[in-house]
């Protein structure tokens, strides 16, 4: 397809201004289950989509088939779409930044490896948690593996393009000893599957699981608390959701007027790092505007708002580069964000603890937590703790609080952040926690 010939066809028939944005995606993804490979899947999937202002009103389309008839088509379904749009939203398209910093996060090696090279690492991964221990009974291994191409243009000459891949191992374990059945899971992302140690992350999977027999159900009452990198992960994505301008816009921002004060402890830094390289990078948002490092939160004080075009425009601000695309629509969203680490290990924190609780992980966030008070009611397990050592296991138990506390409490910050969500944390030493058990 001449995308040029798009917008030369586009002004000639009064499309005032118009953008194309193509994705090219290509996925891997099979199962190896207690030693046999299932669920083997190979996708390759492309779409275009189309903006454009018609007597000034807005017409999107969007399309899989791309030949001799997608030019016309796009034009025709863009001026019918205006013409019965009645939204008072404005269609933004963007000129551009004046500069964009583009880094090569696309492995070649990856995407050309064999597919049975990748099979036979995960078959071995299998092998060697299997030997760890007897008390393993089933052994889930999944493999991901994700290519993705993004071009952006407009009829301003905007013209962007980004490419990057990565792969994803997940390894769920069961163990049973006596009546106790216990299960736990680990995950890796990378792009080098060379760097993919198995026996340390086959090692890690097995003593998540199997550390959790003959727990218990500790006293009710409040404790000092660790929590693990997943949990305070979790909460950092609920936490983050309150600088997003359009949330801010709605009046269902916690932190509504609070731009420049102090609303976290001082141990607490939020930056947004999209242009590390990695497999999160990305030089541009969805609507083309350049994205940039930036910090959300500075030892507890709030600097800045997310915005995209829209919710930017409405601010009398600029965009911050956080404009993506969810569903055909334009909204907010994060990419690669994460609370600073610091240089103490997670056992540092563990030692400074004399009596409390290492809340390893919670269950049911998204029905035990109120993301616009911050009051959250979850189920949890993890570790009691005894003069700075981990000790019995904790399970059937209850934490509550309130998510704008936990960050105000934090008082140390621990150094093993792991990158393979869009919003990540270290583990947290916080002041108390309320535990629910016996």
């Amino acid at each position: 397809m001449n995308y040029q010939e798009f917008f030369i066809k586009a002004k000639e028939n009064e499309i005032e201004e118009s953008e194309l944005s193509f994705g090219k995606s290509k996925s891997l993804s099979f199962t190896i289950y207690n030693g046999d490979l299932e669920n083997y899947t190979f996708s390759n999937n492309s779409s275009l989509s189309a903006r454009g202002k018609y007597h000034g009103k807005a017409g999107y389309v969007n399309t899989e088939k791309l030949d001799a008839s997608t030019i016309p088509f796009l034009i025709e379904k863009i001026k019918e779409n205006a013409e019965v749009n009645n939204s008072s939203d404005e269609l933004i398209i963007f000129k551009g930044s004046e500069k964009y910093h583009n880094k090569k996060v696309y492995s070649k090696k990856l995407d050309e490896t064999p597919a049975d090279e990748k099979i036979a690492i995960l078959k071995k991964l299998y092998e060697v948690i299997l030997s760890q221990d007897k008390r393993i009974t089933d052994i889930e291994l999944s493999y991901q593996e994700d290519l993705s191409e993004y071009i952006l243009m407009n009829s301003y000459g905007l013209n962007l393009k980004s490419k990057s891949n990565c792969f994803v191992i997940y390894a769920e374990v069961i163990a049973r000893q006596g009546e106790e059945t216990k299960t736990d899971g680990k995950v890796y992302v990378g792009q080098d599957l060379s760097q993919f140690d198995i026996d340390t992350f086959a090692k890690d999977a097995v003593k998540k699981t199997v550390s959790q027999f003959n727990s218990i159900i500790c006293d009710s009452k409040k404790y000092r608390a660790i929590l693990s990198s997943d949990v305070a992960s979790s909460f950092l994505n609920f936490y983050l959701g309150h600088i997003i301008a359009d949330e801010v816009q709605k009046n269902t921002s916690h932190f509504k007027g609070k731009l420049n004060e102090k609303i976290a402890s001082s141990k607490v830094t939020i930056e947004e790092r999209p242009l590390d390289k990695g497999p999160s990078f990305r030089s541009f948002d969805d609507e083309g505007v350049a994205t940039s490092n930036k910090v959300l939160i500075d030892k507890g004080v709030l600097k800045t708002y997310l915005y995209n075009l829209a919710t930017a425009k409405k601010d009398n601000t600029v965009s911050t580069g956080n404009g993506y695309r969810s569903s055909g629509k334009v909204s907010t969203a994060l990419t690669n964000a994460r609370l600073k680490p610091s240089k103490l290990s997670e056992s540092d924190l563990i030692n400074k603890v004399k009596e409390g609780i290492y809340i390893s992980d919670v269950e049911g966030l998204h029905a035990g937590m109120n993301g616009q008070s911050g009051n959250f009611s979850l189920q949890a397990r993890g570790y009691l703790i005894k003069d700075g050592q981990l000790s019995t296991p904790v399970s059937l138990i209850t934490v509550a609080g309130n998510l704008f506390t936990i960050f105000q409490d934090v008082m140390m910050v621990a150094n093993n952040i792991e990158n393979y969500r869009s919003v990540n944390s270290p583990s947290l030493l916080i002041k108390s926690i309320a535990v629910s058990g016996k």
